[in-house]
């Protein structure tokens, strides 16, 4: 049996998307994306955007870049650096 793929606008296998998704299984955890709707306040947003226009990332890269910090404490020298920057620290 064959699924439509919307990203390749084609059918692919079952051996296509099982390859996919083990592929996917042994990615590490930062590699595989998965889509979350939330609601953060718009000061937040707006400061996001100001920095993406800024750097030239992606308002969700830096998004993620900023939680993973937060929450897994995996924070580099540079990132340290542009949070301080954004915050308006010295």
């Amino acid at each position: 049996m064959k699924k439509y793929s919307k990203k390749r606008g084609t059918r692919i296998s079952d051996e296509e998307v099982s390859k996919a998704i083990e592929k996917a299984l042994n990615a590490p955890k930062r590699d595989v994306k998965m889509r979350v709707n939330t609601f953060i306040d718009l000061d937040i947003y707006e400061a996001l955007n100001d920095e993406a226009d800024r750097t030239g990332q992606k308002y969700q890269t830096l998004l993620n870049k900023y939680l993973r910090a937060a929450v897994l404490k995996e924070v580099s020298e540079s990132d340290i650096k542009a949070i301080k920057i954004a915050l308006g620290a010295k």
